[in-house]
């Protein structure tokens, strides 16, 4: 149990994955309903371009900020558990002077090849080449952005993240749909840069304040300092590349092989699946990661950290999975529509790889935490691979309805290659524990997933609620073994309810 007046290690996972969760779950809400709007405000035609603008700022974005936005956190955070004020200090102006450098690279590059990307976004119209110069700014802020998350996420200033993150999709909302509704499709361009300008200032209000801005960008003293961790976010940045990489294979042979509807379903059920994933994933490079990287150079501590973090992890993911299956149907008739149903028994399959991420996920951030990138490189370029492979035979034996059954099997290679590897290279081992809840949950899971897909009308939904019930109840039983948190919460509850 905790101590008076602290959170214990399962206290803080459960109470920052909901804090972020919960976070998450507006910034979804919110963001479904833009979208929507600028559906209606700018028809298809408008909708894509605005894609294909992101899509490249994105790209430009991603190449040149060296992946300083996730290998920043890791010194920041070493410093600030080791409570040196003078090296985290330091610390925060390398990964200042290097994003601003990153910024205006991103921002020149931006517009040395806005004919390119031109042509390239828009299948050879160099029509959008003064739009692309306009949109350069919109690079500079999200790079500076990025760095000054960075510098949030490693000092562990959680509630000031979650704050910026739920500010940043309200102003998003608010300047977005006025200009659109204002300009139409003239508003695409300001709405962008807009946008990022304004995500920016919400981050740099809060990251000002805990650290007075100051850098050094032209100082050899300080841009050699941050050589080790350019080194680290550039390999990240590879291993991205890889990702992106293997969903465009996947998405553009399903094309070819299939049709546009296809590919729609397919990617519609990945989407779905990935949203759900952020209630419990998105705590993780906020808090967890800083976490893990503070603690890096002790493998015991690194071991009892990804246990808990695993554990708890699948416990809450688990009721989340059950009650996915359960009530995909009406998920997808209310955000996306009744042309989507095919997607329905896909995510279903896909749903699965959920529960084995929750134990693949924290084990993954350890090569990172320790700033052995080629091991984590090594790690994702075998399940992009694997994954690949895997959907384009389930593709061919079954149709886009077994490509789900794929992403779960994937999900298995993927717990099993990471173990090993990290097996091997750092001696860690699962606890009893985190593979008890695994082996509780696993079957409950199987036994709804079996349930949607045998059973009809009623029958349906008396096995499905059940099956979800007991799922939850497994969870608060171990949550309650292991934390005090949900004791408090009850208390807490009842003492306001009392009133």
């Amino acid at each position: 149990m905790a101590d008076q007046g602290q959170d214990n290690a399962y206290d803080r996972i459960v109470k920052y994955t909901g804090l972020f969760g919960g976070v998450q779950g507006l910034v979804v809400l919110i963001s479904v309903v833009r979208t929507k709007l600028v559906s209606v405000l700018l028809g298809t035609t408008g909708f894509g371009i605005n894609e294909s603008f992101n899509r490249s700022i994105n790209l430009v974005k991603s190449t040149t900020d060296l992946g300083i936005p996730f290998s920043a956190v890791r010194n920041i955070s070493e410093y600030m558990e080791a409570g040196k004020s003078d090296e985290l200090a330091r610390s925060v102006l390398v990964t200042r002077s290097w994003a601003l450098l990153t910024a205006v690279l991103g921002m020149a590059l931006c517009v040395l090849l806005s004919a390119f990307f031109s042509w390239w976004a828009f299948e050879g119209d160099r029509g959008y080449t003064l739009s692309f110069i306009l949109l350069s700014p919109a690079v500079l802020f999200s790079a500076i952005n990025g760095g000054e998350m960075a510098i949030l996420k490693g000092a562990r200033l959680l509630r000031q993240i979650a704050m910026s993150q739920l500010l940043t999709v309200a102003v998003t909302f608010c300047i977005s749909i006025p200009l659109f509704f204002w300009l139409g499709l003239r508003g695409l361009v300001p709405s962008l840069v807009l946008v990022s300008l304004a995500s920016m200032t919400v981050t740099c209000a809060y990251s000002f304040r805990a650290f007075p801005y100051r850098v050094r960008p032209f100082s050899k003293d300080v841009l050699s300092d941050g050589v080790g961790m350019i080194r680290l976010g550039v390999w990240f940045t590879i291993t991205s590349f890889l990702g992106s990489g293997a969903f465009a294979v996947v998405a553009n042979w399903l094309m070819k092989n299939g049709n546009a509807e296809t590919t729609g379903i397919y990617s519609a059920g990945y989407l779905l699946v990935s949203y759900l994933g952020m209630f419990v994933f998105s705590a993780m490079e906020s808090d967890y990661f800083p976490r893990l990287s503070s603690v890096n150079a002790d493998n015991a501590k690194v071991s009892e950290m990804v246990n808990s973090q695993a554990e708890v992890a699948l416990l809450l993911m688990s009721p989340m999975v059950v009650a996915f299956m359960v009530f995909l149907g009406w998920i997808v008739s209310i955000f996306l529509s009744a042309k989507f149903a095919d997607a329905v028994p896909m995510a279903q399959f896909a749903v699965l790889s959920l529960v084995f991420k929750s134990m693949t996920q924290p084990m993954s951030y350890i090569s990172l935490a320790k700033g052995d990138s080629r091991t984590f490189l090594l790690q994702e370029a075998l399940y992009d691979v694997f994954f690949v492979a895997a959907v384009i035979l389930a593709y061919k034996w079954g149709g886009v309805r077994m490509t789900g059954l794929a992403l779960a099997a994937a999900s298995v290679f993927d717990i099993l290659a990471v173990r090993a590897i990290t097996g091997a290279r750092y001696g860690f081992r699962f606890s009893r524990q985190a593979l008890k809840v695994l082996s509780m949950q696993i079957p409950v899971i199987a036994m709804t997933l079996a349930a949607v897909t045998c059973l009809d009308g009623l029958w349906r939904w008396v096995a499905g609620i059940a099956l979800l019930a007991v799922s939850v109840w497994i969870t608060i039983r171990e949550l309650g073994r292991q934390s005090d948190f949900l004791a408090r919460l009850r208390g807490k509850i009842k003492n306001r309810l009392g009133r």
